[in-house]
C-alpha cells in the first residue's frame, strides 16, 4: 500500500471527528466500521437557511378590523435526509409586521401563534402543525410593530426516497396585554393572500445502501481507463470507505445550437471509496438527475423551451437511478475519470410559445456517452469532472449527442430535433462538492452559476 494511503487511513477517524465537531458538517464517515457491506451510519449532513415573506389579511378586534400583515418566515432546512430518519427543521420563526395603531392603546403585548406546514412528496401530503410563542414585546409609540414568534417544528419521518416539498400555510394569532387584563384580546384570524409562492424549501430523501457487489459494468472505455479498470477487476479492495453524499451542479454546451444547457442540481449518494494496495482506486455512487428546464434558439432564431431528463440505460424498467463508477488515479488528491451512459428525454416542448406535441417517448436513439476527467479531484471533497477539447485523449475532448427517436404524436419530429441538435463536439462539466460545505470558486464549472442557497 502506498505511504499516502497509509497516512490517510490512519488519520481518518481523527479527521472525521475533528471536522464534525468543528461544524464543517463532516468530511467523510468514520472508518471505524470495518464491514464493507455495511451502509454508512453517520447521519447525512448539510443544512441551508430558508426564508420567505408572505402576505396575509388578518382580522383584529373592533374597531381595527381587517389589516394587511406581512409575515417573514425563517428556518434552517436539511439538504439531504435518510429515509426513515427524523427530518428536523431548526431555527423556525415567524415575524409579523403590524402597522401603527393596529393594537390601539396597548403598550406591551405577548401571546402565541400557530401555523401549518404542508409536507408533500409526489401526490402525498401531510400537515405539520407548529405552535409558537411570542414573548412580551413593547409597542412603539410610533411606527410599525414587529412580533417575533418562535417554536419547534415536530420531526417529520418519510420512509420512501424522493423530494419533499415544504409549503407554509395561514397563521393565527392570540395576543394578550402585558400585564394581563381581565378581558383578554380576541384571537386574530388571518387569510393568506392569493397567488403567492408558498414554498419554503425542498429536501432530498435518500435510501442509504451498501456498495453494490461486483465490478464496474463492462463497456467500451478510453484506452487508459480500460487498462486501469482491468487492473482493478483482478484485485480485491483492502477497504471500502463510505463517504457522505455530494452535491452536483452541471452544464453542457450543444455545439450545433451554440447553446448552454444548465442541469438542475442533484446529489451523488451511497458513495464509497474502494481502496486498493496501489492506485488506481475506485469511486462508486448513485445519482438521480432531476428534470432540467431548457431554453434554446432553434436554427439560431426560433425560441424553443422544454424539459430535459437524463435517464439510466435501463430506464424502461422504471429505474431512474444512474450508477456512478469512476477511477482515482492517485491516492487522496488525484486525477479522477468516470464514464456515464445516459439517455436524454425531451418533453413539454414549446416553439415560439406554441406547444409542440413531441409525445412521451421522445428519447435519444442510443445512450449519450460522457467520458469525464477531473485533474484535481479530492476523494472527500470532490472537484470538477469535465470534457476538455484540448485533452490529450480524444475520448475526453467532447461527446456526441445522438439522434432522437420516438418524437411526435401527429407528425414525425425525429428529423427536426435531430437536425437541430444531434452531432459531435459538445462539452459537459459537472461540479461536485461535499454536502454541507460551501461552494468554492475552484469547484465551479467555468461560466456555470452556483444554485441559489448553495454558496
Amino acid at each position: 500500500m502506498t505511504q499516502q494511503v497509509r497516512r490517510t487511513l490512519g488519520r481518518l477517524p481523527v479527521l472525521a471527528g475533528v471536522i464534525l465537531l468543528a461544524g464543517a458538517q463532516g468530511a467523510m464517515a468514520s472508518s471505524a466500521a470495518t464491514d464493507p457491506a455495511a451502509p454508512p451510519k453517520v447521519p447525512l449532513q448539510g443544512a441551508a437557511p430558508a426564508r420567505q415573506t408572505l402576505g396575509n389579511t388578518c382580522v383584529f378586534p373592533d374597531p381595527v378590523g381587517e389589516r394587511p400583515v406581512p409575515m417573514d418566515v425563517q428556518a434552517t432546512l436539511p439538504k439531504v435526509v435518510p429515509t426513515g430518519k427524523p427530518l428536523q427543521i431548526k431555527d423556525f420563526s415567524l415575524t409579523f409586521t403590524l402597522a401603527e395603531g393596529t393594537l390601539g392603546s396597548l403598550t406591551e403585548v405577548a401571546g402565541a401563534a400557530t401555523i401549518e406546514l404542508t409536507a408533500t412528496r409526489e401526490d402525498k401530503k401531510s400537515q405539520v402543525p407548529v405552535a409558537l410563542e411570542i414573548p412580551a414585546t413593547k409597542v412603539p409609540a410610533a411606527g410599525e410593530l414587529k412580533l417575533v414568534a418562535k417554536g419547534k417544528v415536530p420531526d417529520i419521518v418519510v420512509n420512501l426516497p424522493g423530494e419533499l416539498r415544504l409549503t407554509t400555510g395561514t397563521p393565527s394569532l392570540a395576543l394578550t396585554a402585558v400585564p394581563a387584563t381581565e378581558t383578554p384580546l380576541k384571537p386574530v384570524t388571518c387569510t393568506q393572500a392569493p397567488g403567492q409562492d408558498t414554498e419554503l424549501g425542498k429536501i432530498t430523501l435518500l435510501k442509504m445502501e451498501a456498495p453494490k457487489p461486483g465490478n464496474a459494468k463492462p463497456g467500451k472505455k478510453p484506452a487508459a481507463e480500460a487498462k486501469a479498470q482491468d487492473a482493478n477487476d483482478e484485485r480485491e479492495p483492502i477497504l471500502v470507505q463510505p463517504l457522505l453524499p455530494f452535491e452536483t451542479q452541471g452544464r453542457s454546451t450543444v455545439s450545433k445550437l451554440g447553446a448552454v444547457v444548465r442541469l438542475a442540481p442533484s446529489f451523488i449518494f451511497n458513495a464509497f471509496w474502494h481502496v486498493y494496495m496501489e492506485p488506481p482506486h475506485r469511486f462508486t455512487g448513485s445519482t438521480i438527475m432531476p428534470p432540467s428546464k431548457v431554453t434554446i434558439l432553434g436554427f439560431g432564431f426560433v425560441p424553443i423551451n422544454g424539459t430535459l431528463e437524463l435517464l439510466p440505460p435501463d430506464y424502461k424498467t422504471g429505474n431512474n437511478v444512474i450508477d456512478v463508477d469512476g477511477l482515482l488515479h492517485g491516492d487522496t488528491t488525484t486525477t479522477a475519470t468516470t464514464r456515464l451512459e445516459v439517455f436524454g428525454k425531451f418533453k413539454d416542448v414549446t416553439v415560439n410559445g406554441v406547444s409542440l406535441d413531441v409525445g412521451s417517448n421522445c428519447v435519444t436513439s442510443e445512450p449519450i456517452v460522457l467520458n469525464l476527467r477531473g485533474p484535481n479531484w479530492d476523494v472527500s471533497y470532490g472537484g470538477v469532472l469535465r470534457t476538455d477539447p484540448n485533452d490529450p485523449d480524444p475520448a475526453y475532448r467532447g461527446f456526441t449527442l445522438p439522434t432522437f427517436s420516438g418524437c411526435g404524436v401527429k407528425d414525425d419530429l425525429d428529423s427536426l430535433l435531430s437536425g437541430m441538435s444531434s452531432g459531435p463536439g459538445n462539452q459537459a462539466c459537472v461540479g461536485v462538492n461535499q454536502v454541507g460545505l460551501p461552494w468554492d470558486d475552484v469547484r465551479k464549472c467555468p461560466n456555470a452559476e452556483v444554485p441559489v442557497g448553495r454558496r
